[in-house]
């Protein structure tokens, strides 16, 4: 190798391992100063969990969690519905000022956060709640519905690029094939589209999921007086000084997001055994919570709560319902791809499990 090829790769990995020092230097240290056993924040004592037990006790923490997981959860709920067909329609019919929309469509991923933010206070305070006002004499006030709205805004066109994506690579002979074996467009759409489409989806509503709970710039914006988000609260503890606390609240929050970052990477480039691991473990994860919180309901009996209970209970009966499928998946993959869904699958359940916790604690 020449001398002038060894000098460029040096300068490369030079340069490579300076940028990746410079954005994640300061995130292992955050991490380590979290697990500090004093409240200084420059010189590490020694480790500890304490300040992790701490955050368990904090009810305006489990508050804000308890709010940012309720908008993120029904944000990903519609924003997944409204990205997923509208990335059917725009794949499959033609019309007019179809490139327009679709372009339309990008707008919220480049245009900054804090004009979409201002945008959407003016929405709010001069379009939506005067006419609310004027036309059916509602006095409506920014909180947590006008949060959910933004995000499912912004959402929208994430879900729908990641699963648009999916389509390009769609073999439509398959839908062609189902239809001359007698399949109308219901049974089709149903067992080949939506199954091929999954990993896509669930890709999208992990992406949503994890967008809507980091944001900070739009929810500040759109929040009430007393609403509390994670981000929000992170950014409240800050303003009074940096202590442990934050930095293990931080970390909590870091490792949530790059789970929820990594699950959808593996919906999105994995095979059906992923997606069925995810749905595995979503349903055992809200259907023990379930079975736990059975003495809990029997104590104190509510109408409110035993539908809860029952809703919850229908997702361990999913996952009993899809074990089967996941158990074939499973036999027809390598060894490598039966760890990594074995571990999806545990950290979707814990995932579901701790978010059930939260939501559900004080029903």
């Amino acid at each position: 190798m020449r001398l002038s090829t060894r000098i460029g790769n040096w300068l490369l990995g030079t340069n490579a391992a300076l940028v990746f020092g410079f954005i994640y230097l300061p995130v292992i240290i955050l991490i380590l100063f979290s697990f500090n056993n004093t409240r200084s924040v420059a010189v590490f004592g020694g480790f500890s969990a304490q300040w992790y037990v701490t955050l368990s006790q904090n009810t305006e923490l489990l508050d804000a969690a308890r709010n940012s997981l309720l908008v993120a959860l029904i944000t990903t709920i519609f924003a997944t519905a409204i990205g997923t067909l509208t990335a059917i329609a725009m794949d499959r019919y033609r019309f007019k000022l179809r490139t327009a929309f679709d372009a339309n469509l990008y707008l919220p991923i480049v245009i900054p956060e804090i004009v979409m933010g201002i945008a959407l206070l003016l929405f709010f305070n001069q379009a939506l709640f005067p006419f609310l006002q004027n036309i059916f004499g509602i006095r409506a006030s920014t909180g947590l519905h006008t949060i959910t709205i933004s995000h499912i805004a912004f959402d929208i066109p994430f879900v729908y690029v990641i699963v648009r994506a999916r389509l390009a690579d769609f073999d439509r002979t398959l839908e062609e094939a189902a239809s001359d074996l007698g399949a109308d467009e219901w049974k089709t759409f149903n067992r080949v589209t939506l199954p091929l489409l999954m990993p896509g989806i669930i890709g999208g509503a992990l992406m949503a999921f994890t967008l809507s709970l980091d944001d900070y710039l739009i929810t500040v914006f759109t929040k009430g007086i007393q609403e509390q988000t994670m981000p929000l609260y992170i950014y409240s503890l800050v303003r009074k000084g940096v202590t442990p606390e934050i930095n293990a609240l931080s970390t909590a929050l870091l490792v949530g997001s790059i789970g929820l970052v990594g699950l959808s990477l593996t919906a999105q480039n994995g095979g059906p055994v992923y997606t069925r691991a995810m749905s595995v473990g979503a349903g055992l994860g809200v259907g023990l919570y379930a079975l736990f919180s059975l003495p809990t309901l029997f104590a104190s009996f509510t109408v409110g709560g035993l539908i809860v209970t029952l809703i919850l209970l229908a997702g361990l009966y999913s996952a009993w319902r899809s074990f089967s499928g996941y158990r074939e998946e499973l036999a027809e993959t390598n060894q490598s791809g039966k760890v990594l869904s074995v571990i999806v699958l545990i950290v979707v359940l814990l995932i579901s499990y701790l978010s059930a916790l939260i939501l559900l604690s004080q029903r």
